[in-house]
């Protein structure tokens, strides 16, 4: 991509969502925001020579009737972490969208299966389904050490709690179960927690049936690649599997 394409953008807003992880909101210096689909990406490059004129890769998690776009960003590597440090009023550029991780017209039933950050283009996904009543059926597995370090955990738990197409599934690794707590436990009709990693036995014990269904996987390489591996071994074709891993 030439960065002599990009489009001006100012942060307007940082808003801390986890340890070391912030959703950015950007608004465009002239004209209106960038069009997108909810699931792609944009490339963010830095005004100075500050990450050596280089670009890097983030999914936006605004929807595409925001008049703002936004990315959240965990703070890993030399990019990530000068992102964290600019200031409100700095401008940056920004690619126009990309990449083809989004649901398809004809997908009816889809699955997302997110490790840590990976929910970000999800999240897009969701809150732009939601605010269309798309007739859709969508199945989240969302995997991280405890609830701390989930993202949007609170405001994707509303939406589920109001809209009965939309089921969750928690996964934590490291919270702390209660005396009182079992195995898996059902925060409301459309949520719930379970205490282990993500893996095929999981989705079998909540879908019931892995037939019929589009997997959606994003998050590490690791996370990324086991989880198609037991999809594959499960007789899922790859038709029906896309992924997108974090870096």
């Amino acid at each position: 991509m030439d960065p002599q394409k990009n489009k001006l953008f100012v942060l307007r807003n940082r808003i801390n969502e986890a340890d070391d992880i912030a959703t950015f909101k950007f608004m465009p210096v002239k004209g209106k925001n960038l069009p997108f689909i909810a699931g792609q990406f944009v490339n963010v490059y830095f005004l100075d020579n500050r990450c050596g004129g280089q670009g890097k890769p983030y999914s936006i998690s605004s929807i595409p009737s925001d008049k703002f776009l936004s990315i959240t960003v965990k703070k890993i590597g030399k990019f990530s972490g000068a992102l964290h440090d600019l200031k409100i009023g700095e401008r940056v550029k920004i690619t126009e969208p990309q990449g083809y991780f989004c649901p398809e017209n004809q997908m009816k039933n889809i699955v997302f299966l997110a490790g840590g950050i990976g929910i970000t283009p999800f999240y897009s996904v969701i809150k732009d389904y939601f605010s269309k009543k798309a007739d859709k059926n969508l199945f989240l597995f969302y995997g991280n050490k405890t609830k701390k370090d989930a993202v949007f955990l609170k405001e994707l738990s509303d939406l589920a709690k109001s809209w009965e197409r939309l089921k969750i599934i928690n996964a934590f690794t490291r919270e702390p179960i209660l005396p009182s707590d079992k195995k898996c436990v059902t925060i409301s009709m459309n949520v719930k927690n379970e205490f282990k990693r993500i893996d095929v036995k999981m989705l079998k014990k909540h879908l019931k049936n892995l037939n019929n269904k589009h997997y959606f996987i994003c998050g590490s390489i690791g996370f990324v690649t086991d989880l198609w591996k037991e999809l594959k071994e499960n007789q899922i074709k790859e038709d029906y599997i896309r992924v997108e891993s974090f870096y």
